[in-house]
């Protein structure tokens, strides 16, 4: 009998010690600002880094549904504010009013759509670089909004959201 008792009790700690590794929990992408440049009043370009672990970074054409269809987080991928340099020294998001009415937000948020990206490596780890063309990368050509800068973030497939990235400021004589 107590035998039997010793065997059991290693059995139990065999099949104890057998236990499965857990998978990590997916992990929202990471982002980093790279560069910024423009060529006239109207035209930017903005180049970020980005390294994602589970590879699934981008949108294709026809993702337009469930998670992806329009008016959801999802539609859009790529996020972006605009804030200008107000005459204290402070960054202030723009808003507009239209018709004289109260404030909202307009055409400073930049939303955009990266095209899906194929991880044909064994590692699902995806890292790389995006450029996004701006075309009226700024509200207005006016003085008032030459020294600006933006804060981004980007969404992977399944929906994990990046860090928020705050670029440096830029100053353009446009």
């Amino acid at each position: 009998m107590n035998k039997l008792f010793y065997f059991s009790v290693v059995l139990v700690l065999i099949f104890a010690s057998c236990k499965k590794a857990s998978t990590p929990a997916p992990a929202p992408p990471v982002i980093s600002f790279a560069s910024f440049t423009t060529s006239d009043a109207t035209n930017g370009i903005l180049t970020f880094n980005f390294s994602d672990a589970d590879g699934d970074i981008g949108l294709n054409q026809e993702d337009t549904t469930g998670l992806y269809a329009t008016n959801t987080v999802g539609y859009y991928d790529f996020y972006m504010r605009y804030f200008y340099l107000d005459s204290t020294g402070n960054y202030v998001k723009f808003f507009h009013a239209f018709n004289g009415g109260n404030p909202i937000e307009d055409s400073a948020k930049f939303l955009y759509r990266i095209p899906f990206v194929v991880n044909n490596i064994k590692s699902k780890t995806l890292d790389g670089q995006i450029i996004i063309n701006l075309n009226g990368y700024k509200p207005a050509n006016t003085a008032l909004y030459r020294n600006f800068r933006y804060e981004f973030y980007i969404y992977d497939r399944a929906l994990h959201k990046s860090n928020v990235v705050t670029t440096p400021g830029f100053s353009t004589p446009y």
